[in-house]
């Protein structure tokens, strides 16, 4: 699917299994973090500017901490974590259980997650979908696992398929030999590093039957927020997944 709501223009909407969608966001859609970045005071707001144009009736999300922990919204709304939890997740609250990433099967509820450097991931199934936030710590302990078996868990079956979105790319990330170490030197290029083939490489062993991309460096590609570029400055942009009704 090529055409998106009009609030949403020039930005691809993908196609996931079993009436799944999913969209990664950029600079134009404003800062959607409300804690960090400029204009965070405006956060909740553009949040529900973008839960209106894609039609979806909440955006369920974590308060990241790059770790492994996704959340789990069953089709019938059930929720791990605190009573009634779902009912106090919308675009204006901040959220207060951590976790990295939720696989939700209910339609219209829409699972988000923040970032500006790190990898956005999207995951679909028929009658579920994800999106997680894979730091390169949480990368490495293996919350792209934890992803896929909440996917599973929560009623997600069949093919299952993997969309990794904008993020610190091959050509830009430089990192240290501890972040080098954590990953075996694995897809080492001097000091640069490639984690998003190190997400592709991980999906697949856990059982993602194909893996996409929308190949765009946050660092170098000013259409997108980068904490290594812009520092504290930085906005967050979202990855998104939801089902259609």
């Amino acid at each position: 699917m090529n055409v998106a709501p009009p609030s949403v223009l020039d930005t691809e909407l993908f196609e996931l299994p079993g009436g799944g969608r999913a969209l990664f966001t950029g600079r134009a859609h404003g800062n959607l973090s409300s804690v960090g970045g400029e204009h965070a005071g405006q956060g909740p707001q553009a949040r529900e500017r973008l839960r209106e144009a894609l039609g979806v009736r909440r955006l369920v999300r974590g308060y990241q901490v790059h770790g492994t922990v996704v959340g789990r919204v069953f089709a019938d709304g059930e929720r791990p974590g605190p009573p009634n939890a779902l009912d106090h997740l919308d675009s204006a609250r901040q959220p207060t259980f951590e976790a990295d990433g939720h696989a939700v099967a209910t339609p219209a509820v829409a699972a988000m997650v923040l970032s500006a450097d790190c990898i956005p991931v999207v995951l679909g199934a028929d009658g579920a979908v994800a999106a997680l936030h894979a730091g390169w710590r949480g990368l490495a302990a293996g919350v792209l696992e934890e992803g896929v078996r909440a996917l599973r868990e929560v009623g997600g079956k069949g093919e299952m398929v993997a969309l990794v979105g904008p993020c610190a790319g091959a050509c830009c990330y430089e990192v240290g030999e501890g972040v080098h170490g954590a990953f075996g030197g694995a897809h080492r290029n001097g000091r640069l590093i490639d984690l998003r083939a190190i997400a592709h490489e991980r999906l697949l062993a856990a059982g993602v039957t194909q893996v996409r991309d929308a190949q765009a460096c946050t660092i170098c590609d000013e259409r997108f927020f980068s904490h290594r570029r812009e520092g504290a400055r930085a906005g967050r942009q979202a990855g998104l997944a939801w089902i259609a009704q």
